[in-house]
């Protein structure tokens, strides 16, 4: 027998009312199930047997077999202590044909059944493609995009006052049918990849309080009450599927935002944990993180004292995941290739992953990529030190022997260095200097240049920002050495303060708009100025190899400029940036570029001039707050 809940106050308050009804009758009916996590599996999979966690009741005697013909074998049961959770494996035969099948449980007082499916393998040719230093990526917060199906503003059970577009820590109605509709206006900017925020289920309902707005914050998609769950404010599986394939078709990869780390105050294991290590701490009684991730790079801090920024919860509503636990580590890694699997996504962007084990950083991603070779992942390493985010990335081990396989981690401290550069606070010289930690990564190429993020005042919000200022921060981020990221929004200069002002709705998404900065005739002169200089950027990178797989030479600093070169087999791309309200001559010598008299730098972007080598040097004229790109010529 398998119980259904109406929806009510909340997905939580259903799936506990759910329990309780189930415990009622559990005793003259026996076993009941509630939830089979994960709902389906392939055959063939790198992991097989698939560990299966079941929620219900009544579980402690139950005998699990599979229906008979059902090409999956069961073993290895064990009960949580109150009976309400169960772990099994199940033995997929590689023949299984997809389809959908039955698992039993029986005790003695009765039995009750739940669906299992064998899924279809995805198209590895066209899914899990990766992500390169070819791509760009852009970053969408889905509830803040693009309303795109007004069905789903405020879903069954959720109430009126969770969807209010004036309260900037409500929903608001973006959704996946709203990046659906405006792919080509990504397309045509020129990004090559979207970053989702999470899309796992989160909770429906809103928090009282009597501040001018209450923190309802779950918009964001970053607490989690079912791992397993699509966001019913952005749609369904169906429509997320539909996303990858259509982006797939134009060319677009999709990156999956993962949380590992911690789910949302409101899950049903709050309650009733499967396991009573199953978190760090209870509701009641846990640490909270101090966010000293410094005392995880040093042999010489005692264990004791780093326990509290691995085991802390964030806050009240963000309970810590204990994955030391290695049930809770399997549980996490295969749900992380559910993922994969169910949708066909190229990338994983990994939630504040320096603050979980890294034994399981590593063995995540050496599952992964055993079953998808090409899958890329990303993690947030919060922290502007290159020494710290050096730590994280895979390809070298750390102090504890451990090499975390993480294939890459934001630059953090080029961001936060071209920032102050571009806003008066740091002189140009930085945006070289910081360059010199590359040494630190076993490659550097595998950084994320970040514009920005959705945890960060947008530039033009920050203290002395200015149009030409974002422009120039721009156009460093995309052509130093990694792979770009840009927020959406910052293409047409959008503003927003500290969190959640930096999460304003994109102009033009959500009815009711006065304008739609998504159409060229609509946006205002600044915004149409950025989103130009933002395409020609993307225009030039995309044609030019060198810039986004090229080495990086630096020619020439000083306090106002920085000229720096990529090259790679075929071509010598020379970038020259001079924030200066005058003009700038810069000059270095040929030979470090291995050039010759006779040679050129033929313009690209914004330049006019081409120089040629004198005197052994090339001497450039590059315009006050400006940018210019040149390709070496030679005869």
């Amino acid at each position: 027998m398998k119980l259904r809940a109406p929806k009510l106050l909340s997905k939580a308050f259903a799936a506990s009312l759910l329990l309780l009804l189930a415990s009622a009758v559990a005793r003259a009916q026996g076993p009941q199930v509630v939830k089979v996590e994960p709902p389906s599996w392939w055959a063939g999979h790198t992991i097989n047997p698939v560990r299966l966690l079941v929620r219900g009741s009544d579980l402690r005697n139950v005998v699990v077999r599979a229906e008979p013909g059902a090409p999956f074998e069961v073993s290895g049961q064990t009960v949580n202590a109150r009976g309400t959770y169960l772990f099994v494996n199940l033995r997929i035969s590689p023949t299984a044909r997809p389809g959908d099948y039955k698992l039993n449980f029986q005790t003695g007082t009765g039995s009750a059944s739940f669906p299992f499916r064998i899924n279809p393998p995805l198209d590895p040719d066209k899914n899990f493609q990766g992500v390169t230093t070819d791509d760009v990526i852009y970053l969408i917060m889905t509830d803040r995009f693009a309303d795109g199906d007004a069905s789903n503003d405020a879903p069954a059970g959720s109430p009126s006052e969770s969807n209010d577009r004036a309260n900037p820590r409500a929903w608001h109605g973006g959704d996946l049918r709203g990046v659906i509709k405006h792919l080509p206006y990504l397309k045509d900017l020129g990004v090559t990849a979207l970053w989702l925020t999470p899309w796992y289920d989160n909770w429906n309902g809103v928090t009282r309080c009597d501040k001018p707005w209450c923190p309802n914050t779950f918009y964001h998609g970053y607490g989690a009450i079912d791992y397993y769950g699509v966001e019913d404010h952005f749609g369904d599986l169906q429509t997320l599927r539909e996303l990858v394939e259509k982006a797939h078709a134009l060319g677009l990869k999709v990156i999956q935002d993962q949380v590992a780390n911690h789910i949302g105050s409101h899950h049903p294991w709050l309650e009733d944990p499967p396991l009573d290590d199953w978190f760090h701490g209870t509701p009641q009684k846990h640490l909270r993180n101090p966010f000293r991730a410094d005392l995880l790079l040093s042999p010489h801090a005692p264990a004791a004292a780093r326990r509290p920024t691995l085991d802390g919860w964030f806050s009240d509503d963000m309970p810590d995941m204990n994955q030391e636990e290695p049930e809770v580590a399997r549980y996490e890694i295969q749900n992380s290739l559910w993922w994969l699997g169910v949708t066909g996504v190229d990338g994983i962007r990994q939630d504040t992953i320096q603050y979980m084990p890294r034994p399981f950083i590593r063995d995540l991603n050496l599952a992964l990529r055993r079953q998808y070779p090409r899958m890329w992942m990303v993690g947030e390493v919060f922290d502007t030190d290159p020494v710290h985010t050096s730590f994280f990335i895979g390809g070298h081990t750390g102090w504890d022997g451990i090499d975390t396989q993480l294939p890459a981690v934001f630059d953090f401290p080029s961001w936060d260095v071209s920032r102050k550069v571009f806003t008066g606070k740091l002189p140009a010289s930085a945006l070289r200097f910081v360059l010199r930690s590359d040494s630190l990564y076993p490659d550097a190429s595998r950084l994320v240049t970040m514009e920005n993020n959705h945890d960060t005042r947008r530039f033009m919000s920050l203290e002395g920002a200015t149009l030409e200022g974002v422009m120039l921060h721009m156009a460093y981020i995309l052509t130093i050495r990694g792979t770009p990221e840009i927020y959406s929004g910052e293409e047409i200069a959008l503003e927003g303060g500290d969190d959640p002002d930096n999460r304003r709705d994109f102009p033009g998404g959500f009815p009711g708009d006065r304008r739609s900065a998504f159409e060229k005739s609509q946006r205002n002169l600044t915004e149409q100025r950025m989103f130009e200089w933002t395409r020609e950027l993307l225009r030039l990178r995309r044609e030019h190899p060198a810039i986004r797989r090229g080495a990086l030479i630096d020619l020439a600093f000083d306090e106002d400029s920085y000229t720096y070169a990529r090259r790679d087999d075929s071509e010598t791309v020379v970038i020259a940036i001079n924030r200066a309200a005058t003009p700038k001559e810069v000059v270095f010598p040929a030979d470090y570029l291995d050039a010759r008299e006779g040679s050129r730098l033929e313009p690209l972007l914004a330049a006019t001039d081409r120089p040629a080598v004198a005197s052994g040097a090339f001497k450039l004229n590059v315009p006050a707050k400006s940018a210019v790109a040149y390709r070496l010529s030679t005869p």
